[in-house]
């Protein structure tokens, strides 16, 4: 991969442990290709649901075979809106759940639905399209129609940290780091779904802005995540639109 270094501008206020540079790290170790098997950039699809929603069951247990495939980058956001609903067995408050993924829903069906109602469970594939949660065949379509035609990202460890190496793209766009659980098991015990078991993947724990990838692209290096935590790297264009590049943090 050729890149042109140094086209990165750190945001105001970004968080501690980030370092922006230009030249290539120095000693990588553990250097992971994050392209699909086919050597085009996977696509980022994020699923939005609730353990208190009683029709998430089903979208839960299909991500973990969605997640599995290699040309994709799989996050599940924990939404906050169904924490105060009741049923006969009271409530259940998702304990992976935040407002700031309920807002990064609300801002998808804005973009995407023109719409300011949301629903769950709810697949988001690319930053452009959506469907049901639950729904394999419509998912799957889609991630196959989306577009490969963002940035590949390389990413190794590096100097003790995590080392991105973001290829030139047609826009550019804000990077983050995402943290998530890699697998979960939580068992319900109040609201719609008492009695269920939850066996999840890639549970979203944490969001923060890195920088801007300029379009000619750049290198990025970040601290590690806390241990028993994953994480990956995400540039999406400005007002949370297309997702330019996504890849896993190396392992």
């Amino acid at each position: 991969m050729t890149l042109n270094r140094c086209f990165l501008r750190a945001l105001a206020g970004a968080a501690a442990g980030l370092s922006l540079f230009s030249g290539p790290a120095s000693g990588p170790a553990s250097a992971q290709d994050s392209g699909a098997a086919n050597g085009e950039p996977p696509v980022l699809v994020e699923l939005f649901l609730s353990q208190a929603c009683s029709m998430c069951p089903p979208a839960a247990a299909l991500f973990p075979e969605i997640a599995a495939r290699e040309d994709v980058v799989a996050l599940s956001w924990h939404v906050d809106y169904w924490n105060m609903t009741s049923s006969r067995n009271g409530r259940w408050e998702d304990p992976f759940s935040e407002a700031a993924y309920t807002k990064r829903q609300k801002r998808y069906n804005a973009n995407i639905r023109h719409k300011s109602s949301i629903y769950t469970p709810q697949v988001v594939v690319g930053g452009e399209t959506q469907t049901v949660g639950g729904k394999k065949e419509k998912i799957t379509a889609l991630i196959d129609q989306a577009p490969r035609t963002g940035a590949a990202i390389e990413a190794s460890l590096s100097r003790g940290g995590m080392q991105f190496e973001i290829d030139d793209s047609e826009t550019g766009g804000n990077a983050y780091l995402v943290t998530f659980k890699k697998r979960t098991t939580t068992r319900i015990t109040g609201g719609a779904n008492t009695g269920k078991v939850f066996e999840e993947v890639n549970v979203v724990t944490g969001i923060r802005p890195l920088g801007i990838v300029r379009k000619r692209g750049g290198d990025l290096w970040v601290e590690k995540p806390s241990a028993g935590e994953h994480c990956a790297l995400i540039v999406q264009e400005p007002g949370q639109k297309r997702v330019i590049a996504a890849a896993y943090c190396p392992v």
